[in-house]
């Protein structure tokens, strides 16, 4: 598609070179017409040069003299100087052969040394000469001019856009070719950092697995052991249900990104999931003093997803919320319907994200500054994830957040109309 593009510029930019040269030729030759009618005036007003025209034009009938052998050369520099000034006086400059000819007595009167009347590769003005000039002289003289390299001339009073049309288009070739090493590039680094986390993660699956089963065998054998061991014994499975977490959270978000995990969308009601979701949060934030409160207003709730990934990806906005954020916190859940569309909003009364970095909040490990304080851990790839796992079902997610006045994240999901709904319900 780029290349097609720089195609299409490239062929724009010559149609308006060569729309350029087409008007700066009609420039020229409406000068050059306008030329030979000068010159044309100064022969008329010129008595000298009119007798010099009429005795080469006898000179067939009767030789030139001795002191009539330079009657041509000086012909030659009064119509050279003719000619000159009047392309001078309109701003042109061009090297040309003149021709003095009598087409209707078949005579040539007067050339220049190249003059080549057969030549096509000149550029031709002639005018046929009027007024006193062609009673004095007795015939229809015409003036011919031929310019050589008119084209050359022609680019040299367009290189002012030419030249600058060229380097930006070799400009814009190299910063092309550039992105495309660039993008090649990074997508090979893409390829080893998702094989390295995938190996990464298979090879940590293993050991954690293996020191999850030895912790389920270390608890059955000490069940009759003192609660302090039995309190260790819960601390050590928390932990280990974590880094399994973790690890599994890296190993979809790879898989999402290379594009080869496919999701398990059925039709779900999504106000139930997301009642059975929030039901392990109510009692956690009214114990810190907090609410959660439900607002789930949509006409059609229900829409194809993967359940388990949606949830995972509610749960980790609501999780965040709840460590990011000091109690007493309020968090709101609503949904509501816009055409073909359901939305879901996760807001919070919390401390809010300064607007520098909500634009990275969803890059894969980014977490906001926090200066020296250290008190939530994490790697960044929660929100990262959500993105992944949203876009993944072809919708959407912002946010809307400032300091002091909480988040509110707004999901956009294609919901299933009622209709829909029951043609699927007959059909099951």
């Amino acid at each position: 598609m780029v290349a097609l593009s720089l195609m299409g510029l490239v062929l724009v930019q010559y149609q308006l070179l060569r729309t350029g040269l087409l008007l700066e030729k009609g420039k020229i030759d409406q000068g050059m017409r306008a030329a030979l009618a000068d010159v044309n005036l100064a022969i008329n007003q010129s008595f000298e040069t009119q007798l010099m025209l009429q005795r080469l034009h006898q000179e067939r009938e009767r030789a030139l003299a001795s002191p009539e052998l330079l009657i041509p050369h000086r012909l030659e520099d009064s119509l050279q100087l003719f000619v000159d000034q009047a392309l001078a006086r309109r701003g042109i400059v061009l090297e040309y052969e003149l021709g003095l000819l009598a087409p209707y007595q078949k005579d040539t009167l007067l050339t220049t040394v190249e003059f080549d009347a057969v030549n096509a590769r000149y550029e031709e003005y002639r005018r046929r000469l009027i007024g006193q000039v062609t009673n004095t002289c007795a015939c229809q003289p015409e003036l011919h001019l031929h310019v050589d390299h008119l084209f050359n001339y022609l680019l040299g009073r367009l290189a002012i856009l030419i030249v600058p049309s060229i380097l930006f288009l070799l400009l814009l070739v190299f910063c092309l070719a550039w992105l495309i090493r660039n993008l090649n590039r990074q997508r090979r680094l893409d390829e080893v950092k998702n094989d390295f986390i995938n190996n990464l993660t298979h090879e940590l699956k293993t050991p954690v697995f293996s020191s999850s089963l030895l912790l389920r065998l270390l608890r059955q054998r000490l069940q009759d052991q003192p609660s302090k061991i039995q309190e260790y014994l819960q601390l050590m499975e928390k932990e280990n249900e974590l880094m399994k977490g973790h690890i599994e959270k890296v190993l979809e978000l790879a898989s999402l990104e290379s594009g080869k995990y496919q999701l398990d969308q059925q039709l779900q009601d999504v106000h139930s999931l997301v009642e059975h979701l929030t039901e392990r949060y109510h009692l956690q934030l009214e114990e810190q003093g907090g609410r959660l409160l439900l607002d789930l207003s949509a006409d059609e709730s229900h829409a194809q997803v993967d359940r388990v990934h949606l949830q995972n990806a509610l749960q980790n906005i609501i999780e965040n919320a709840i460590k990011y954020n000091p109690a007493p916190l309020q968090l709101r859940i609503r949904t509501y319907n816009t055409e073909a569309q359901l939305h879901l909003e996760l807001a919070d009364d919390g401390v809010g994200i300064a607007v520098e970095h909500q634009k990275k909040i969803f890059e894969k490990f980014y977490r906001v500054p926090t200066g020296n304080l250290h008190n939530v851990k994490g790697f960044g790839l929660g929100l990262s994830y959500v993105k992944h796992i949203i876009e993944a079902h072809g919708g959407e997610i912002e946010l809307e957040s400032s300091p002091g006045q909480g988040s509110t994240f707004r999901i956009v999901l294609p919901s299933v109309r009622k209709e829909q709904l029951k043609r699927q319900t007959i059909n099951a």
